[in-house]
């Protein structure tokens, strides 16, 4: 049976407002007119909604997210890997491919094994990474205060013709602390030390400068882009979540409720997939996990990390689970519904430096980095076992992210 469509009575509209919503307002004339539509030319991102929606369900269904089993389950470990493992690290950006035979794949997951395959530089440290929801973008940014963009598909193509960088911008006059890309993927947000958030658009080429910012009164340590793309989350130096709408350049908090506010500043912000919820940390030790709709906290992890800084947080695929990196030297995954920690991940020093972690694209593993080696390390996700490190970096790995699409990871 063919799957259920929209009529084109529905479809075409939502074309012709998502081609506004992109700017593309005479190309949506055009279509309108050719379709003999009487259509408003309003932006809206509809469209670009139910995609992202319809592309997370079949994903789900290809690749099923981390399902933590129960305690007396003892299957753990059991899968078997992946047939193929790249790695992208930065400092700063390489990546990393290495494959085995698909006929003499194992029957038990064996520790994934990465090499590098791409290394570009900053002009100062590089302190934070991020993928494009499509994966086919990644950005860096630095405390030199520059980005650099880059193509995945040219690291992938290992060219001498073809060149990964394929975009440096610079406006901020301070260390860039973090990076979000818009659900379209042609807008790059990153917040720094200026105490700005600054959206480049990355589809006119040759722009280095942004094209929009938002002023704060605190350093942003952290943003994340909602997934419907009309706000920003920010996390600073104050104790309030700021929520900023990037259209009407309005700033919104969370919550006024002092029993849902953090204690000291926000290290780290991040949405879940659906959009639903977010989720919070900070210099006071805790983790808190906020609704969305009514801007209230709805869980607090007390002293996550032994009452040291919790230095980043991010929800698995499902959104069942919040994995944590703490100045504890340890990593820890939480049951989000009971605030129950599942899992610990031991054996990579992190004390002095707020450092980032990251699940796997199949969240097969965890990954993060150990200060006093300068190695990355990666842990089985289900058993918490240290099951690989690799070296390579001459200073400290401040950020570790992983693509959303391929078994590979950038390393800063």
């Amino acid at each position: 049976m063919d799957p259920p469509t929209l009529p084109q009575h529905e479809v075409i509209p939502l074309i012709v407002s998502q081609l506004c919503d992109y700017g593309y307002t005479s190309l949506a004339q055009i279509v309108a007119a050719q379709t003999d539509s009487s259509i408003d030319l309003t932006p809206s991102s509809r469209l670009s909604e139910l995609l992202y929606i319809a592309k997370e369900q079949e994903e789900e269904e290809m690749h099923p997210s981390l399902m933590m089993p129960d305690d007396d389950d003892d299957d753990i470990g059991d899968e078997s890997s992946p047939v193929e493992e790249s790695h992208y690290t930065n400092t700063v950006v390489s990546k990393c491919l290495t494959s085995m035979d698909p006929d003499d794949v194992p029957e038990t997951k064996s520790p994934p094994n990465y090499n590098t395959w791409y290394i570009t530089t900053h002009r100062a440290a590089s302190t934070c990474a991020i993928f494009s929801g499509d994966g086919k973008y990644a950005a860096t940014g630095s405390a030199d205060a520059s980005l650099k963009v880059l193509d995945t598909s040219k690291m992938n193509s290992r060219s001498d013709e073809d060149r990964p960088v394929i975009r440096t911008l610079y406006d901020h006059t301070a260390g860039v602390n973090d990076l979000s890309f818009h659900p379209n993927g042609l807008v790059l947000a990153s917040c720094s030390d200026d105490q700005s958030i600054k959206l480049f658009d990355l589809s006119k080429p040759g722009v280095k400068r942004s094209f929009r910012y938002l002023q704060d009164t605190h350093v942003v340590r952290s943003i994340a882009f909602h997934p419907s793309g009309d706000f920003i989350l920010a996390g600073t130096d104050h104790e309030s979540v700021r929520i900023y709408d990037v259209k009407k350049f309005q700033c919104y908090t969370a919550s006024n409720n002092q029993s849902d506010l953090h204690q000291g500043g926000i290290t780290k912000v991040r949405f879940v997939h659906n959009g639903g919820q977010f989720v919070t940390s900070s210099l006071d030790g805790s983790i808190k996990i906020w609704d969305v709709v009514s801007g209230r906290c709805q869980r607090t992890i007390e002293k996550a990390h032994e009452g040291v800084t919790v230095s980043s947080v991010q929800f698995s695929r499902n959104g069942k689970f919040v994995l944590s990196s703490g100045k504890d030297s340890m990593l820890r995954l939480w049951d989000t519904g009971s605030g129950k920690c599942l899992m610990e991940y031991k054996g990579a020093v992190q004390q002095n430096h707020s450092l980032q972690s990251s699940f796997t694209n199949n969240e097969d593993y965890v990954l993060s980095s150990d200060e006093t080696t300068n190695n990355v390390v990666c842990w089985d996700t289900r058993t918490g076992e240290l099951v690989k490190q690799w070296s390579g970096h001459a200073g400290i790995v401040r950020c570790v992210a992983a693509s959303p699409t391929e078994p590979g990871f950038i390393s800063c």
